[in-house]
């Protein structure tokens, strides 16, 4: 749904993957560089943390400070949008309803809501 709303606005969901390409299409750079970092982004509450048992390869798992900074920054954001009183009327458009809402809101309290979100840190030289 979320795609589909940046979409229907008129936004890439991908346009990270395509950064690049589309800099070095412009012809007005001599060097460009991005760098991809991976921020997981969910639920990671003390009382929802799976135990070694159930996913031995999560418990393991070390998360930069900034980037984890950052996950909760963007996770509470996200979580925001959705929980909000009043919706961006393309997300009622799409179907974004009061039930719709309450399935979300109960997503992001759960340890099940997981994905890993790529940034995409560009650095160009402008050609002279």
């Amino acid at each position: 749904m979320l795609y589909k709303s940046w979409e229907s606005n008129g936004q890439d969901p991908r346009a990270g993957e395509k950064i690049e390409s589309w800099l070095r299409q412009t012809g007005s750079f001599s060097e460009v560089d991005v760098h991809e970092v991976v921020m997981p982004v969910g639920n990671r509450s003390p009382s929802t943390t799976p135990t070694a048992a159930q996913n031995p390869v999560r418990q393991q798992e070390v998360v930069d400070p900034k980037l984890r900074a950052l996950e909760l920054a963007f996770t509470n954001s996200t979580r925001g949008t959705f929980a909000t009183e009043k919706y961006h009327p393309r997300m009622v458009e799409l179907g974004y309803t009061p039930e719709a809402k309450g399935q979300c809101l109960e997503q992001f309290s759960t340890s099940e809501w997981r994905m890993d979100m790529p940034l995409h840190f560009v650095w160009a030289r402008k050609s002279v």
